[in-house]
């Protein structure tokens, strides 16, 4: 004996169905497939701990440095960028762009130019909004080029260390215009 249908029947029987099988689809997925959970947000204690961790690895930068270990004090200053601070944490940006600068600096007192060109970049390529840490990296990218231009000088070049000079005058002034801005209480965004 077979039971016949109704239209509507036909329709709750096929929707059902199918909320079945989603069902199932579900089940199957597993909780690796689930949506991530937001992120928790840091307590007041967890944030300044990873602060005070961040200025005692940049302090350490600056011992090495001074005892002449390179390599070591380069590891303690990239330490600081992997550390975890929320995007919105004020303390961020400064936090990095001093680790890049120092990186910077580091790179620059052993001649590899390139290495501290590359440090700025990074730096600059963070920077949300004006601040002491972007002005500092123009100054080191100034010094960069006066070094450059000391190298074009060496080999003959006086045009091309004239040019480097130049540009070197050029980020020592974007430094001094940003720093001069946030005495003037215009910082803003770049």
């Amino acid at each position: 004996m077979t039971l016949a249908m109704s239209h509507p029947a036909k329709v709750i029987v096929a929707c059902s169905l199918f909320c079945l099988g989603l069902a199932a689809c579900a089940a199957e997925r597993g909780p690796t497939d689930r949506a991530p959970e937001p992120a928790r947000t840091p307590s007041r204690a967890e944030r300044l701990a990873t602060i005070g961790i961040a200025q005692g690895l940049l302090h350490e930068t600056d011992v090495l440095e001074g005892l002449g270990q390179r390599r070591e004090a380069i590891a303690r200053a990239e330490r600081v960028l992997g550390l975890e601070l929320a995007a919105d944490d004020p303390l961020r940006e400064p936090l990095r762009l001093d680790a890049h600068g120092r990186l910077a600096e580091l790179a620059l007192a052993e001649g590899a130019l390139d290495e501290a060109d590359h440090a700025i970049d990074r730096g600059l390529a963070e920077v949300t909004s004006r601040s002491y840490f972007e002005a500092r990296l123009h100054l080191v990218r100034g010094r960069v080029l006066e070094a450059r231009a000391a190298s074009a000088r060496e080999a003959g070049d006086a045009a091309r260390a004239e040019e480097l000079l130049r540009s070197a005058l050029a980020e020592h002034e974007q430094s001094i215009a940003i720093n001069e801005g946030l005495l003037g209480g215009h910082e803003g965004t770049p």
